[in-house]
């Protein structure tokens, strides 16, 4: 492997794992945002309203 293919590799492997990320916090604050109506819900699989980074660790 050589060292334009190796840098390709870690840019790419970087820009995933960013992605990654992105989505997730893009999801979070999707959730954060909902009205109660919509978040709250008596099945044990629902999010809770109140649902922040901390709590889906």
């Amino acid at each position: 492997m050589g060292l334009k293919s190796r840098k390709c590799a870690v840019v790419c492997a970087i820009a995933a794992v960013v992605g990654l990320y992105a989505a997730a916090a893009y999801r979070v604050e999707q959730i954060r945002n909902q009205p109660y109506s919509a978040a709250s819900c008596s099945l044990a699989s629902c999010v809770p309203h109140t649902a922040t980074l901390s709590a889906l660790k």
